[in-house]
This record gives C-alpha cells, structure tokens and sequence, in this order.
C-alpha cells in the first residue's frame, strides 16, 4: 500500500522534521517522531523517508561523486516533490525507495499506447549526466536481449526537467531477499537462491555483468519468485574507455558490504565479480549475518574488511550473533557442504572461486538432492556418507537382512545343523560380499557423477559463458584468454581419471574440441596458439574414438567431434602440410555425414556437414594463404557447401540461429567464389560475387548487430570488393567500398582497442583506400593510410606481409607524384623496387611479383630525367618478359603488362 503523500505546501515541514530526526540516534529516531506534533500524513512521509535512508546508510553505497556516508535529504525530498510529473510517456505517481544511486518512483503509462506501470530510478545529481547516457546508449541493445523470467527488464532512460538522468524499469512488487527468506526452512532458501543464480548466469552468457548484487536489487513477489534488478545500471554509469586515463580508484559504483576484493581495489570486474557477490547473499540468506565486516559502521570499514578479513565458517558462527529459534538446527546443517560451498565462493583470489555461476548453482543443488559437492574433497568415505543418506531405507532393509542372516546361522550351530549352518554361512557370506561390492559400485558411481558434474561445470565455462559469445561480441579475445589460462589445467588433471567411464571420456572430448576451436588460427578472434590447438584437438580426437559407443547417441557429440577435424586441419594449414590438412577434412565429412545418418533432423550437423565443405573449397584455392591452386575443385566445393546453407536458410522452421549461421556461410561461400575468380583475373564475375558476399553479410549485421564476427567480414569482403573494383579501373567504386571497410574495421576498435587482428586489419584496409583515394584525385588523404601500413611492417614480418608493404609504398610514390613531390616520390618508388626485386630472390616464379617491379619501373621512368628514361623502359620490358615465362597472364596481369600511357 503506498504511503499517503502529504501535499505539497507541507514540504517544508515534512524536510525541517526530516533533518531533526535524522540527525538523532538511530535508536531514538522513531519514538521522537512518534512523541513530536505533527499531522499524520507528515509523520507518515518522514517515517517512509526515513527508512529509505537508513536502507541507504546500511548499504553503505559507494558512488564516483558520492562521499562515504552522504546523507542527501535534499535528494530524497526532491525526488518525492517529483510525484505528479511526467517523464516522456511516464506519469509519476509515489516514491518506492532510495539508495545510494538515487531515487527509485512508481510511475504510470500516460500517452494512451497501452495501461501500465514502471519504476524509474533517478539517479543523484552531480553525474556526468551527457556522458552516463552515452554509455547506456551503447549498453542498451545488449540489455534489451536480457529475456529471463527472473530479470527485471529495462525499458529506457532519458533525463529530468532538472537534467538528472532516469532509468526506466519493470515495477516489481516484493520484499529484498533478505527480508523475504525469514521465517522459510534453509531448503526454501537455497532454492531462492538458485533462481537468482539462474538469472545472474543467464546474464553472463550473454556477456554481461551485474556489479552490484546485494538485497535491495533482488526482490521476491508475492508469488515467491526472484527478480534481479538494476542489470546494465552499474556498467553504464561506469566510466568508458575514453575516461581510462582518468579513472581512480574506487570510482566505479558498488556496495562495499557485498563487493569483491578487485572492485575495491579497483581492478577491472569480470563474471568472478558476480559469484563473489552471490557468495556474500547466499552467506547471508542462510545465517541472517554478513561473513565479515559486521562492526563496521562506515563504507571505508566495510572495504577494508574485504581486503583484509576471511569470512567466519557459517557452522562456527556463535549462538548469540543469532535470534533465530531454529539456529542451531541451522548451523549443524550448514556444517560440511554448505561451508565449503560458501567458503569457496567468497575466495579473495578471483582464480579460487567457483569458473562460473553454473558450477555453484550446481553444487547448491547437489546439496539439495543429497549428491557430493564439487567444493569439498571426494574422499570414498564422504561418498559412501552421501549415498547411505539418500538410500537410507534400502540401506536399512540390507542391514536388516544381515542381521536376520547372523541370527539364522546362530540358530543352526545351536542345533547342530552342520550343513544348514554352512549353507547359511555361504548365503551370509555372498550377501557380505555382494553388499561391500553393491556400495563400492555405487560409490563408484557417485564419484563418476562428482566427475562429470565437474566436467560439465568446466565444459559450461567453455562451452557457455566463452563460447559462441567470444565471436558475437566485443573482448572476445581477452575472455578466451582468460579461458585458456584457467581451463587447460583443470582438462589434463580430469584427462588423467577418465579410465574406462564412456560419458566422462565424452564430455572431457567436447571439452577438449570446444577449447582447440578457441585456439585455432582463424579468420575471427582468435588468440593464434594453433600448436597448441592442434594438441588438445588430437587429445578430443583420441577421447571421441574412445567413447562414441556411450555417446555417439548425442548429435551435440558428433557435432564436435567433426569440429575436432576442423581444428586439426586448421593446424595442418598453418604448417603447410596441404596433404594433411585435406585427409582431416574428409574424416570431418565422415563425421558429420554419419551423425545425420543418425540424426537426419539435426540442423548443427548439417551445418558442420557445409563448413567441411567451405573449408575444403577454400583448401583448393584461395588468396595469401596455401592452397592447391585447384580453382574448378575449389568452385564445385563450395556449390555443395552453398546447397547445404541454402536448405538451412529456407527450411520451414529455421531458427535464428539457423538463419544466422547460413547467412554467414553463405557470405562466406559468396566471397571465396569472389577470390577465386579475382585469382584467376575474372574481374567482372569476382565483382558478382562480392556484391552477393556484402549482401549476405549486411543482411546478418542487420539482424544481430552486436555480434562483432558479422561486422568484421562485412569489412573484410567490402574491402576485397574494392580490389575488385581496382582491377575493374573503377577507383570511385573501390573508394565507396574501401571507406566501409575502414568505417566498419574503426568502430570495432572504437569497441575494444587491444585487439590485435582488428588493428592489423584496419593497417592492411589502408593500402586499398588509398590507392583508391588516389584515384579519386585525393591523394593527399592516402598517404597517412599508407604511411600506417609501411610504418606497422618488421623484417619478421611474414613474405606475404612485406609484399603488401612495398605495394603501399609503390602506391605512396604515385601519389606524391600526384601532388607534385617529384623527389620524394622517386625515393619512395625506388625504395619499393629494392624490397620488390630482394622477394622474387626467393621466388622467381611469381608473376605477380615481376608486374609490380614492372609497375614501379613504368613510375621510375616517368620520375627519372630524359636521359635515363630508356633504360627504366628496357628494365620494364624485362620484367615483363620474367612474368610471361613464368606462366600464362590472365586478363588483370595483362593489362598490368601493358605499358602505361604516358
């Protein structure tokens, strides 16, 4: 019910009665208020404010423009005055709460589109408010895909008549879990738990972190049913990597009674930042009480005692820090599991906790259903315990039966039945037998299932929280990172205890596919360790054979196994071992063509079923990576690949996935075709099938925007689209696509900086763009593209690399021509002829290779005086002659043969 509102002329009173009771004691405040003269509807706002602050003083919320403990009544009483106003189609109607943020408001619908109600935040003044918008902005899509049962969603943000920034948010009536646990039995609570936990890792999967985990933010309604709120807050109102430099410790928002060790020292947040967080909840759910801190009256006090303080073990909590009348019932249940859990959540060192969300959910549920917890040893005697708890009764009943067995063989050797007597000691002794052997099998069985709840919590680390999120969304690179340093260890150690279980040996060769993927070298994000990732391929490989008896039921498992082969080819590629490369993606179609003979409706398998054949296309023949100069084998490889994505695309009930995945490989397919042709001088048709491989590629950003793989190929086939163009002599048509490249490739750096295959990307766009600059007459602008390149190029850097180089610095000397620096650009050519004749002494063969020098001869000619212009003439004669005698020209070369009309 909400609290009347006294009217607005009775402001004054209710801040000057605000102010007098605030400045008391707390233990004295209420019977004041109670005792002071005052209408009852003041009384009632003061009493609604006053619990509000002190809500806020208890979280002791730490803010970048809020001092420790600011009390900011003027804030409170500001917001209530707000009630009545509009906020773009939102109707203020009374005050719900107030934190350390800000304020927190009922709001109605009022323009008429639908009946509803929100609650808006609005956050305190003195934020950079233009800034914290920017950066909601740019978090908004993200938070508009978070469609959980447990997450309060976020609807939109604006700015106050008085240029204070709001949060528009789903109203969730209910109590803080805190307050609404009371009074339940710790099974209820755990199972509140899991459904936030739930939530918080739904969120993860889609890269995205809370931050601020503590009572006030997770609600239970009526209903008994968790609600997260505030998700995306705290990421917005941090600052963005523009404000990097000027960042200080203790600047970004957080609660120092439920914060990590990292965010109070002010180091970068991850996922291991939320399951802190759960810890300090979960600790407090169960014992009422914080694991630490719990004199301390001042944020500064309560950050201290995370750095320095280990959490008190639940079990070892004393009677008197408790009011509760079940509290030693409580303690002894938390005794064992529930410490170890709680203790492992709350490690400072973030590598200690659990890798993800999933595995503390899990272990919370084994304690649940009476299974081992990965937090505590796995000795046999704690299995058996386990096991003996959840079979008591057919634990019992065998117990029983002993002993009507040892009272029979009594019987008998008192009668003297010698015969009887043997054969009941034989029943009694193979019941013996059979007993210990029954629970050592089932405590087997328990460790085998401790086993895999392990893996599959290691495999959900890999498989879920990095997986297919590293390649749709920015800091893909620093996550798989992250993932290689914390997952390899734990795979070897779990590789080494398979034995003979099939499932195990399963889960552990998915794992150890999924973590070769991430490895491989690869177009997309990719950390380069492809030894390594042809190593752990080969141990995926050995584990499939060994198990697909137990598993080869599940398509996910075919599914990775044929991306083990993928792997393995990547690696054979990169040695270039082509023989080798090949055989692994013909095991691939084996793999993935006997999967869907078991599984005909399997859409991932058919899909991997494309890509071998992508893969093998682009085996035959491609551009700047080995191949075998197969251009036909290669064009009928990717028709079968492009049947295949073409049946996804348009099959009845694609999902979105689906649709994704085919209009990616269909882009794919469209701009290999373009290499291909653009390979064998097919100019025209290498343009088709760029226009197509754009349009695919626009078509999949359009639908996810966010997912950074999309938009870097959409810059990658602009870009060889431009070539094209160049080839065409069409410079205007190359400018238009060479600049949606750069623009493309510089928004993603805009996104994440540090990554390295973006930032060459972007180098290597340069020499197109300005070559087509060029040729649009703007060469002044080419020349600092260009320069980059040249300037980015090492001796170590691969042949390949350098020929890019000398073909922008023999770009820079045409365009320093244009602007009339005749010296300047006579250095630049022949500095390019030098490099240029040093790589065909490694490779006289390369026709390509012998035009360029015959290019930057043609140049050299132009720049040189009259009397050495003949010679220049001759030299490029030769050079054409070495490139015909190496093999046939196709129609590009020709024209590149051709000498240029003066």
């Amino acid at each position: 019910m909400t609290t009347p509102t006294p009217a607005r002329a009775d402001w004054p009173q209710v801040k000057a009665l605000f102010d007098e009771v605030l400045a008391l004691p707390p233990a004295q405040r209420r019977e004041f208020l109670l005792a002071v003269t005052a209408d009852d509807a003041v009384r009632a706002e003061v009493l609604s404010l006053l619990a509000h602050a002190e809500a806020a003083e208890a979280e002791g919320t730490v803010l970048p423009e809020a001092s420790a403990g600011e009390r900011d009544v003027d804030v409170v009483i500001a917001a209530s005055a707000l009630v009545g106003q509009r906020l773009g189609p939102w109707t203020l109607t009374g005050p719900l709460g107030h934190g350390g943020m800000g304020d927190v408001l009922r709001a109605r619908r009022s323009d008429g589109a639908y009946e509803g109600q929100a609650a808006i935040k609005i956050l305190k003044r003195g934020m950079d408010s233009a800034a914290l918008l920017a950066r909601f902005a740019q978090e908004q899509r993200a938070l508009a895909r978070l469609n959980h049962p447990h997450i309060a969603r976020l609807f939109d943000a604006g700015l106050t008549p008085d240029r204070r920034p709001y949060f528009v948010m789903e109203l969730v009536e209910g109590q803080p879990i805190d307050r609404a646990v009371q009074g339940r039995t710790l099974d209820e609570r755990l199972r509140l738990f899991l459904q936030l936990a739930d939530a918080v890792a739904y969120a993860h999967r889609q890269l995205l972190v809370h931050r601020d985990l503590k009572p006030s933010n997770v609600l239970v309604d009526g209903q008994g049913q968790v609600k997260l709120l505030d998700f995306g807050i705290a990421k917005a109102l941090e600052a963005g990597d523009a404000d990097a430099a000027t960042t200080q410790q203790g600047q970004r928002p957080f609660t120092p009674h439920y914060a990590s060790p990292e965010q109070v020292r002010g180091e970068p947040v991850g996922t291991g930042t939320d399951i802190y967080s759960l810890g300090v909840l979960l600790y407090q759910l169960l014992t009422g009480l914080r694991p630490y801190g719990r004199d301390a009256t001042t944020p500064q006090a309560a950050a201290r005692c995370v750095l320095e303080e280990s959490p008190t073990k639940p079990s070892a909590l004393s009677p008197g820090l408790n009011a509760d009348p079940q509290w030693l019932a409580t303690r002894r249940r938390l005794a064992g599991d529930l410490d170890n859990i709680l203790l492992k959540a709350l490690e400072k060192p973030i590598e200690r906790r659990y890798a993800t969300v999933e595995a503390l959910a899990a272990d919370v549920q084994a304690f649940l259903d009476g299974y081992p917890v990965s937090a505590r040893p796995a000795s046999v005697l704690y299995l058996l315990r386990k096991f003996v708890a959840r079979n008591r009764w057919a634990v019992l009943a065998a117990s029983l039966g002993g002993i009507g067995l040892a009272t029979g063989l009594a019987a008998a050797l008192l009668q003297g039945r010698a015969a009887a007597a043997l054969g009941v000691i034989g029943l009694a002794g193979g019941l013996g037998v059979a007993l210990v052997q029954g629970r050592q099998a089932m405590v087997a069985r328990d460790l085998a299932q401790l086993r895999l709840a392990r893996t599959r919590a290691i495999a959900s680390d890999v498989m879920v929280r990095h997986a297919d999120a590293i390649h749709y969304l920015p800091g893909g690179l620093k996550l798989k990172a992250e993932l290689l340093e914390n997952m390899i260890g734990h795979l070897d150690r779990l590789a080494e205890h398979a034995g003979g279980d099939g499932a195990f040996a399963g889960e552990l060769a998915m794992a150890y596919s999924r973590l070769a993927e991430l490895q491989a070298d690869n177009d997309i994000a990719t950390v380069h360790e492809g030894e390594a990732s042809d190593a752990n391929a080969a141990k995926a490989l050995a584990l499939f054979e060994a198990s697909q008896q137990a598993c080869i039921d599940n398509p996910e498992y075919s599914m990775w196994w044929a991306r083990a082969w993928r792997s393995r080819a990547q690696a054979a590629r990169e040695r270039a071992d082509l023989p080798a490369a090949m055989r692994c993606l013909e095991r691939m179609v084996a793999v993935a063509s006997s999967g869907l003979a078991r599984h005909p409706g399997s859409s991932n398998l058919l899909s991997e079923l494309g890509s071998a054949h992508v893969c093998r296309g682009q085996l035959f023949d491609t551009f700047s990576r080995a191949s075998f100069h197969q251009p036909e084998a290669a064009m009928a490889a990717f028709a079968q690949a492009e049947a295949i994505y073409l049946r996804l695309l348009h099959a009845d009930r694609a999902s979105d996935d689906d649709t994704l995945t085919s209009l990616h490989q269909l882009g794919t397919i469209a701009g290999a075709r373009m290499i291909v042709c653009a390979n064998q001088g097919r100019a025209e048709e290498a343009v088709e099938h760029g226009l197509r491989a754009v349009g695919y590629r626009r078509d999949a950003v359009q639908r996810t925007p966010e997912h950074v793989g999309f938009r870097q190929t959409l810059a990658t086939e602009s870009n060889n689209l431009a070539t094209c163009y160049l080839d065409l002599g069409d410079a205007q048509r190359a400018f238009e696509w060479s600049t949606l490249a750069r623009q493309t490739m510089a928004a993603l750096l805009q996104i994440d900086s540090e990554n390295r295959d973006w930032r060459q990307a972007f180098l290597v766009f340069g020499l197109h763009h300005g070559r087509a600059l060029c040729g649009v007459g703007r060469p002044a602008e080419a020349l600092p593209a260009l320069q980059a390149l040249i300037d980015a190029t090492r001796p170590d850097t691969p042949a390949f690399g350098r020929r890019r180089a000398s073909r922008a610095r023999l770009a820079m000397a045409g365009a320093l021509q244009a602007l009339g620096r005749d010296g300047d650009a006579s250095v630049a050519a022949g500095l390019a002829h030098c490099e240029l004749q040093a790589q065909l002494a490694s490779d006289a063969a390369d026709i390509d290779g012998w035009l360029l020098v015959a290019e930057t001869q043609a140049l050299l000619h132009a720049l040189a005086p009259h009397g050495e212009r003949p010679a220049w003439r001759s030299e490029f004669d030769a050079s054409v002659a070495r490139a015909r005698a190496c093999g046939v020209l196709n129609p590009v070369q020709e024209r590149s043969a051709a000498w240029p009309v003066a």
